[in-house]
């Protein structure tokens, strides 16, 4: 299991920290929170890693995480998603499991999700941006909303 979220805003990581210890029991010692260069080759492995944006808008703060994130929370990755959303009052951006690379499942502060579609060119400079939502979604009644095409219903 793989874990890659992206969230809009800093994520602080005393909340982010005491979340995973109060709900999964995680070591605030086994969260990483900075760039991965800036690591320590001798570091012990985290649990999980929460990535700072290099710059830009968008989704910038990742957490990411493996088997052992996966362990601990005994959640898939949209699924942890909504709990981080919730708890801590930030949206994230989930890959949506489909073969477009710019479709993505938008998770909003209240946990609500569902589809968008992301500006292709800003992802090619690193950045997240929402272009609109492929379904509605509660929490983001001001996200327009624009289906794709018939021949495009495939995810």
């Amino acid at each position: 299991m793989r874990y890659r979220i992206h969230f809009d805003t800093d994520l602080p990581a005393d909340a982010l920290r005491r979340f995973l210890l109060t709900e999964y029991g995680i070591a605030p010692e086994s969260v990483y929170v900075g760039r991965i260069e800036d690591r320590a080759v001798d570091d012990p492995r985290p649990v999980a890693m929460l990535i700072p944006p290099d710059g830009g808008d968008g989704f910038g703060w990742i957490l990411t995480g493996d088997a052992d994130l996966g362990d601990a929370t005994g959640l898939r990755e949209h699924d942890l998603a909504v709990a981080l959303a919730r708890a801590v009052g930030v949206r994230a951006l989930v890959d949506d499991g489909g073969i477009h690379p710019d479709r993505w499942v938008l998770v909003s502060a209240d946990g609500s999700s569902g589809r968008v579609l992301t500006d292709p060119d800003a992802a090619a400079d690193g950045d997240l941006r929402i272009v609109h939502a492929l379904e509605p979604i509660s929490g983001e009644p001001q996200l327009a909303v624009v289906p794709p095409p018939d021949w495009a219903r495939d995810w």
